[in-house]
């Protein structure tokens, strides 16, 4: 079943937090960089096809109402992102890492 939450792309500056969150969830970025590691993330990410770069300060509004349009209609790019949040879900890392954290801490 298709929910309102398979199509939310998200617009962000970048930061390492919602780079994280946006993978877990599955979701397409597109990036307006501001400062420090904002723009090597979203570099990167563009590089990779992840989202899309685009400037703050000079993107038109065409241009920005084409960059959503091309990440609303990318299905292949959702599936993809979709798969690589499945992935990191089920892989449990967050709740391995505590156990692995709380071993230690009780040595």
């Amino acid at each position: 079943m298709i929910g309102l939450f398979d199509f939310i792309r998200v617009i962000t500056h970048g930061g390492n937090n919602t780079v994280t969150e946006m993978f877990y969830f599955g979701k397409p970025m597109i990036f307006m960089p501001i400062f420090d590691d904002q723009f090597d993330n979203a570099q990167r990410i563009h590089e990779k096809g992840f989202g899309i770069r685009m400037s703050p300060y000079n993107c038109t509004e065409e241009e920005l109402l084409v960059a959503i349009d091309k990440l609303v209609e990318d299905t292949k790019l959702a599936m993809r992102m979709n798969e690589i949040g499945n992935r990191i879900r089920d892989s449990r890392s967050v709740e391995k890492f505590a156990d692995l954290l709380e071993k230690q801490v009780s040595h």
